[in-house]
């Protein structure tokens, strides 16, 4: 569905029109729902908005910004410490390390040991033996984000397109949902709030029947049946 028939379909649930449902309006709307929505997709399938994101690494600097567009976990974080090869950074506790985050400290404390990282206030701070130098494209970073925010009603590209390679669009199993969750709120917001039409009564069902329906999408993993031993004795 592109913005226009997006726009078009929320008109026609809440029998408005450009006028009584502003652009603006309907996108405050449609970007709200759909971060509410990708939430609920994200919870049976943590893999759904995954998206990988790459940054510089910077000589003398150990703490890094985690994506702004982050919906709520990280997937992996790897580095290029040495300029060249790509190594997984595990995470490890802070409070447990107990030690003095000072570049001295890090530097012995880490003798011999794999880089970590530390997530902590939005961040992340890298834990390795060696100096930080720098690395173009050197910190590797696969997070969760939400979907892209509706920027205009005029697109007529489809609001499943992904923009670039480091956003995400809407799936497009859930566009007619959205419009049904912006109209239910746009009914509800009224001073003398507008009776639900029978299919938005349904929404919640709708919208836990279509996000089920994404458990387990990969229709190519092997799975080995097992059967209870059996020595006998019951004969």
């Amino acid at each position: 569905m592109t913005p226009v028939i997006f726009a078009r379909l929320v008109r026609k649930y809440t029998r408005t029109n450009s006028t009584t449902l502003a652009d603006q309006e309907l996108m405050d709307y449609a970007n709200a729902f759909k971060d509410e929505i990708a939430g609920e997709i994200s919870q049976v399938n943590e893999d759904y908005f995954v998206r990988t994101f790459l940054a510089d690494l910077k000589a003398g600097q150990r703490e890094y910004s985690i994506p702004d567009e982050m919906m709520n976990n990280l997937k992996y974080v790897e580095a290029k410490l040495d300029g060249t090869t790509q190594k997984r950074l595990n995470e490890f506790d802070l409070n447990r390390y107990g030690k003095a985050t000072d570049e001295t400290t890090i530097l012995a404390e880490f003798a011999g040991i794999d880089a970590m990282m530390d997530l902590s206030g939005g961040s992340i701070f890298i834990y390795s033996d060696s100096a930080i130098i720098d690395v173009t494209q050197g910190l590797i970073v696969a997070a969760t984000i939400y979907p892209a925010d509706l920027a205009s009603l005029a697109g007529t590209t489809d609001m499943s397109t992904d923009p670039d390679a480091y956003t995400c669009g809407f799936p497009r199993q859930f566009h007619e949902l959205l419009a049904r969750r912006c109209s239910i709120a746009w009914k509800s917001s009224r001073p003398k709030p507008v009776p639900l039409s029978e299919k938005e009564q349904m929404y919640e069902v709708d919208l836990s029947r279509k996000v089920n329906a994404l458990k387990g999408l990969n229709l190519d993993r092997s799975v080995e049946a097992t059967v209870p031993y059996d020595d006998g004795q019951d004969y």
